[in-house]
């Protein structure tokens, strides 16, 4: 019986030796989730996730660094040594300034002590949602389309914006028509007219919105005359 045990015993360690210490301590150290999801709403100056984590070992575990190579990541440990048994969470902020409208997967490394490599990579994508989209939002007029007109599909975020409450242009240049969606009450067409000849090399087109929780938003087309440059 005694040589069965030891065998068994022997055949254990070999097995373990195997695995790095690091495929071991994921065993032990459990996360209730690794990655969140997050729409960015309109007018919040930050996002928030919280990961927690737990000690299923016998031993104390210390985390050192929950990193991110993002610059609009901060991360707060909230306690970093963890108790058997126990657990502690790691709070994620997204600081979305100067981000354009679009979908940010940051990648968060955690670090414990005694281990060279992440234990934990934790994934918190964050959308900034587009309130006002024009396409094109550039329109160009060559020599060759100098009196053209053009079509722009604008399209509001009807979860937060609501209201189409203005388009601002120069109407001694152009000319703009809005054609309403008869289907979807948050999509529109514009037709944009030249009436003169004689423009300015670039000019603006400001579209504004407004909604329940939101202030008036502006998304602007952009608008060039490159004929302009050789007159």
């Amino acid at each position: 019986m005694h040589i069965i045990q030891f065998l068994i015993i022997s055949s254990i360690s070999l097995f373990l030796v195997g695995f790095p210490l690091e495929a071991i301590q994921t065993q032990i150290i459990t996360w209730d989730e690794t990655e969140v999801r997050t729409l960015l709403q309109p007018g919040k100056p930050f996002a928030k996730a919280t990961f927690r984590t737990h000690n299923n070992g016998e031993s104390p575990m210390r985390i050192n660094n929950a990193y991110s190579e993002s610059n609009a990541i901060k991360t707060l440990i909230k306690k970093r040594i963890i108790e058997p048994g126990e657990s502690t969470t790691i709070e994620v902020t997204f600081l979305p300034e100067g981000k354009e409208a679009g979908l940010y997967h940051n990648k968060i490394t955690v670090f414990f002590e005694g281990h060279e490599e992440p234990l934990a990579t934790l994934h918190y994508i964050v959308t900034i949602p587009k309130l006002i989209n024009c396409s094109p939002n550039i329109i160009t007029w060559e020599a060759s389309n100098l009196n053209e007109s053009f079509l722009v599909e604008l399209a509001l975020d009807d979860r937060f914006v609501t209201s189409l409450s203005e388009i601002d242009y120069d109407r001694t240049l152009y000319e703009i028509s809005i054609i309403p969606d008869k289907l979807d009450g948050s999509k529109y067409t514009l037709k944009i007219i030249p009436i003169t000849e004689k423009r300015p090399f670039n000019s603006l087109v400001k579209i504004k919105a407004s909604g329940p929780q939101l202030t008036e938003i502006e998304e602007p087309i952009f608008l060039f005359n490159s004929y302009s440059l050789s007159q």
